[in-house]
Formats: C-alpha cells, structure tokens, sequence
C-alpha cells in the first residue's frame, strides 16, 4: 500500500545508551513509530512500507521503505477517519475523593512505607510484635495515616472545622 507522508515528528527518548530521538510518522490519517533511525523521505513524499502492530502501536519496518514518489514538500489536506476525541488526560483534584482512582496508588504506596517505617522501627527498638496479625494491624494503621496524609484528607478536616467555627 502506498503512503503519502503527512507529519514527521521526534521525541526525546531515555535509552540505557542515554537520550536519543524516537521518529513518528503520520502517513494517510494514521501514525506510525519509525524507530531511532532519521527517515530519508520528507513530507509530501509517497512511500511504500510494511507494518507490524502490537499493543503499543503500529511499527514501520524499515527493511520494508520503498521511495515511490517524491512530493512537493506540502502535506496533502487530512480528512478525519475517526469522530474520535484526542486523548486528554483525567484532571487532577486535591483532596482525593474517597473513590477515586488515584487514592489506590497512594495506598500501594502508603501500606509499602508504613511496611519499611514499622520494619526499621521496630528493628531499631528490638521489639517486634508478638504475633503476626499484631505486626500486621500496626502496618495497617501507619498507612492509614500515611494515606490520609498523602490524600489531603487531614487537610479537608481541618478546613471543615476551621468553616464550623
């Protein structure tokens, strides 16, 4: 199939050989991952390629790229395929509302800290619980506190009782 280059991007991306750029390319209303490697075509330019796809996205493969015919430098017009709304992240809100999405993050994180603050504590101290569901309901209780903490619910509460008084 042949593809008539709409838009030629590049984004800065961290490889364990340091910071390179990764190339997009936009070609008959779709987007396509070109690699590292800087595209010898241009916009405007109609080319011929294969394509895998994965979860991530569709990747050109590069072994494939056929120069059919060089364009004028000018993109042709886009007509939308797709009613689609572009992705736009989910906004955030301080406090976190109980039910929110975000407060799960915070107690994984939560319930691992209190997990290292009460290991160290009671390391430090020599004295680790009895049992096991003793240890446990320690944890659980510093990261509840953890997570009212991170979550603004201490902060909601003291607004709350400041607008009572």
């Amino acid at each position: 199939m042949s593809y008539i280059i709409e838009n030629i991007t590049t984004k800065e991306v961290t490889t364990k050989f340091g910071p390179k750029p990764a190339y997009t390319i936009h070609a008959n209303g779709e987007r396509f991952s070109y690699g590292f490697k800087k595209p010898t075509f241009a916009i405007g330019d109609e080319i011929d390629f294969q394509y895998t796809e994965n979860t991530y996205g569709k990747n050109v493969d590069m072994a494939s790229v056929q120069m059919l015919k060089k364009g004028a430098g000018t993109p042709p017009p886009v007509t939308a395929t797709s009613s689609k709304a572009p992705y736009s992240p989910p906004s955030k809100v301080f406090p976190i509302p109980p039910l929110h999405g975000d407060r799960a993050i915070v107690r994984q994180n939560s319930i691992t800290n209190a997990t290292k603050a009460v290991s160290d504590f009671c390391g430090a101290d020599g004295g680790y619980p009895e049992s096991v569901n003793d240890y446990v309901a320690i944890i659980i209780e510093v990261a509840r506190k953890f997570e009212a903490y991170s979550c603004g619910d201490i902060d909601a509460l003291a607004a709350e009782k400041m607008a009572a008084e």
